[in-house]
């Protein structure tokens, strides 16, 4: 109690005493409780409602009865304590030291159900008021805030408190406590039931990058071969239409594409290395470059930590402290410079230019997405964490943030390892985040320790603080390259053949965005070109009996006022699909959404075929 009084944290009057000893107190109502590390309301180990010193002696002796009930032994170090009694909301207030987050404290909904209501958010212990509301929001028990039931609840007053135990979390030696119920009162908050555990493990250190991953000047590729099923050719000639200057490393080879192959003792000064070479040779050749300069590498190498060999993994982050470097992966699958025209992944699909960044952890998610967006979403940058010895996200981050090519920045996320830099990166960003995380299951997250080594994490709370500092949190992989595309998106339109699709699709847009009111005149013209039972609304209902004729005339009214059209399109007798995907290509703002599986087989055109996976882009 002494402890959060030190931080101005209000605590009932209280009372403690010895087993053996006669009970007495002054204040009433109170509450007697035996003071022992147990689950106290679960084993009649507390009495509320006490109203005399009478009362109490006798709530003694039923307590001893209880726990002697449950065969809890009582000794002479054991303590009864007795509290006056604080009436109010009962909130809940805890903190945990996390692997990944270090202090995050845990608040919400208070009393003895709270492990089973679980009505709680997570905050950082670095977070500002803004952040802070924002946490408590994300909570069923905010909604009492400003008023509930004719009462005022005062929301500032809460996070003022909970300010207070982010500065004690901070500044003292606990590595765990919970408070509940914390009391909201007409007099203020009150800490009732206080658990502390002391004893804060280490910190990890986090090594702030000083210089650029995307210096690209001069790139050296280890391992680059002639062997057209190696990823040592397809990361050889992806690099080959870069402006930046490459050079080719293989002691078995003495030219690859007309160009000279080095030896690594041959070799000129370069800033990156990209490592596609066995296991036992990726450690010398870093340090053996690293001592000549280069800055930058990028190991494409698998055989580390995800199959077991953390002690190599280890000796790569020495290697990076003691020479200043940034190392990405190992077992990733490369980088990419828009400004350079720089492919340094063995990624199969072409890559347009643009201005989204894109990080994965994992190779064949980020694949997979660069396939998806092959020729129609560009990219400024693109980085392949792998293992993450050395470099993780919150230097990818930061390195981003410094990128002016890079306006937006989308992330899949397995695990984390510098939770405090993470967020502290994702505050600093002048550009908006998107995060995809897996790893939701106790089954997911031993599937990406196995695949990549990192642990998952807490799955609440890694996507609680990541919005909470700003990240857009996205629940579909394939949004990671669209959702940056309409992030600005106000308002939407809705085209359809069917009435049902429609609203469902309305129901599921306006959870997100509004739709747009269509003005007399768009209606006027749409009346001049579709039948006379359209809907006379957004959504537009084309009706039933659609061609591509009458889709084309709807678009060509409304696609230059809109933002963003939703194309819904279901198999109709008279449906000539094929046609309608022709259409469809023509408008950049429109998003197709063709409704079944056998009739639009044979269409050229990306759709979606589900109207809960389409709003996802939102």
């Amino acid at each position: 109690m002494n402890l959060l009084k030190k931080y101005n944290i209000k605590t009932p009057k209280s009372k403690t005493f010895k087993i053996s000893e006669k009970l007495s107190f002054d204040t009433f109502p109170c509450v007697l409780k035996i003071n022992k590390n147990i689950h106290k309301s679960d084993v009649g180990g507390v009495i509320t409602s006490i109203n005399s010193n009478e009362e109490l002696n006798r709530a003694k002796e039923i307590i001893l009865e209880n726990l002697k009930k449950h065969n809890i032994k009582i000794n002479e170090d054991d303590k009864f304590l007795i509290q006056e009694e604080v009436k109010g909301i009962e909130l809940f207030i805890g903190g945990v030291f996390d692997n990944v987050f270090e202090e995050v404290l845990v608040f919400g909904k208070g009393g003895v159900l709270v492990e089973i209501e679980k009505d709680i958010t997570y905050i950082d212990v670095n977070s500002d008021k803004e952040e802070i509301k924002k946490a408590i929001a994300l909570t069923k028990i905010s909604k009492i805030f400003p008023e509930f039931r004719g009462k005022k609840y005062d929301l500032d007053l809460v996070v003022k408190e909970i300010q207070k135990f982010q500065n004690l979390f901070k500044n003292e030696d606990i590595k765990e406590f919970d408070i509940n119920p914390l009391i909201y009162t007409e007099k203020g908050l009150v800490a009732v039931d206080v658990r502390i555990k002391e004893n804060k493990p280490p910190k990890k250190e986090f090594i702030k990058k000083t210089h650029s991953l995307f210096n690209n000047k001069k790139v050296a590729i280890l391992g680059a071969t002639d062997k057209k099923d190696k990823v040592g050719y397809a990361i050889a000639k992806n690099a080959m239409t870069s402006k930046a200057e490459i050079f080719f490393v293989n002691p078995k080879l003495s030219t690859l594409f007309g160009k000279k192959v080095y030896k690594l003792d041959e070799l000129l000064e370069v800033d990156t290395a990209v490592i596609a070479i066995p296991p036992k040779f990726v450690l010398e050749s870093i340090e053996y470059l690293a001592k000549k300069g280069c800055k930058n590498f990028i190991i494409i190498s698998a055989g580390f930590k995800e199959s077991g060999n953390i002690e190599k993994e280890e000796k790569i982050k020495k290697l990076a402290k003691e020479y200043n470097l940034n190392i990405v992966g190992p077992n990733c699958l490369g980088i990419y410079n828009s400004k350079l025209d720089l492919n340094l992944t063995f990624a199969k699909s072409p890559i347009k230019k643009g201005s989204l960044a894109l990080i994965s952890q994992s190779g064949a998610v980020l694949t997979a997405l660069m396939d998806k967006a092959a020729l129609k979403v560009g990219f400024s940058h693109i980085i392949s964490m792998g293992n993450m010895a050395d470099f993780n996200f919150a230097n990818a981050l930061q390195e981003l943030n410094n990128q002016p090519s890079c306006k937006e920045i989308s992330i899949y996320i397995e695990g984390l390892q510098y939770g405090k830099a993470y967020l502290k990166a994702i505050r600093n960003s002048s550009k908006p985040i998107f995060i995809y995380k897996a790893g939701r299951s106790e089954e997911a997250k031993k599937a990406a320790f196995s695949h990549t080594g990192n642990l998952a994490g807490n799955y609440e709370m890694i996507i609680t603080l990541s919005k909470i500092a700003g990240a857009h949190i996205k629940d579909s992989i394939e949004t990671l390259i669209f959702a940056p595309k309409y992030k600005n998106v106000k308002e939407v339109v809705i085209v359809t053949n069917a009435g049902g699709p429609g609203t469902i699709l309305t129901d599921l847009v306006t959870k997100h965005k509004k739709l747009k009111k269509l003005d007399k005149e768009i209606l006027e013209k749409l009346n001049q070109v579709l039948p006379s039972t359209w809907s006379k609304n957004n959504p537009v209902d084309i009706i039933g009996d659609a061609t591509s004729t009458r889709y084309k005339a709807a678009l060509d009214i409304l696609a230059p006022i809109s933002e963003l059209i939703f194309v819904i399109v279901t198999p109709q007798f008279m449906t000539d699909e094929e046609n309608i995907a022709k259409v469809l290509k023509k408008y950049k703002n429109v998003i197709p959404i063709f409704l079944g599986e056998y009739s639009f087989s044979g269409i050229d055109l990306e759709y979606f075929s589900s109207l809960e996976e389409a709003v996802k882009i939102l």
